[in-house]
């Protein structure tokens, strides 16, 4: 379901965080960039797939805030388009036989190339990758309510998570599968699809959030 910009909500949260500070009951933690992970899987499809190869997309940067009151966190991720990172060798690696050939340089810089031009992420107008959303804070198996703004456009998906809770941070951890066109996007073709990036993606990751100094209250 896609809706018309989650800029609101991020403005939102963040004006009522600064007026009002940290309500009574509630806790905010900070994601820390270093410890988490957000990467996702795209493969070659079309007659000539064979003279593609599958890629490992990932996030080198991304930041974020998380509130917790009650026992239900709301959280903003975002992440910079153009930090992007293609091809990482350790996650390949991860994934085996599907992942085993060996781009090229020229590959990788192409692949990030048609990745960060207009006709997919479009990353001179739409810079950062932002992720809205909420879900209970107990350890185990839950759903969260996540909304993806990617290159403009808004959607909303439930997203499975398998979540850690201690008594400085929160780990939030799963996979998911997701199409483009579920995204609002199209994949990026050549050779009027012949070669073609395929039209389901494979999400994983695992994000990290640290208790912020002085930010609870009793």
């Amino acid at each position: 379901m896609r809706e018309t910009s989650v800029k609101g909500v991020l403005a939102g949260l963040v004006t009522s965080w600064l007026a009002c500070g940290v309500a009574a009951g509630q806790e905010v933690y900070r994601v820390d960039g270093e410890a988490s992970d957000v990467h996702w899987r795209i493969y070659s499809a079309g007659t000539f797939a064979r003279l593609g190869h599958n890629h490992v997309i990932s996030a080198g940067e991304l930041s974020g805030t998380a509130t917790v009151t009650d026992g239900r966190a709301s959280f903003e991720i975002e992440i910079p388009v153009e930090a992007l990172v293609v091809d990482d060798p350790e996650l390949r690696a991860r994934y085996g036989e599907a992942f085993s050939s060996k781009p090229s340089e020229d590959d990788i810089a192409g692949t990030r190339r048609n990745m960060l031009g207009e006709r997919v992420l479009d990353a001179e107008q739409h810079p950062l990758i932002r992720i809205v959303g909420s879900g209970p804070v107990e350890p185990g198996a839950t759903t969260l309510d996540v909304t993806f703004e990617i290159r403009g456009q808004t959607t909303r998906h439930a997203v499975p998570a398998t979540v850690t809770v201690d008594d400085d941070a929160i780990v939030a951890e799963g996979e998911f599968q997701l199409t483009h066109e579920q995204l609002g996007l199209a994949p990026f073709k050549v050779m009027m699809g012949a070669l073609q990036v395929a039209e389901q993606i494979d999400f994983a990751y695992r994000l990290r959030a640290v208790r912020a100094a002085g930010a609870s209250s009793p």
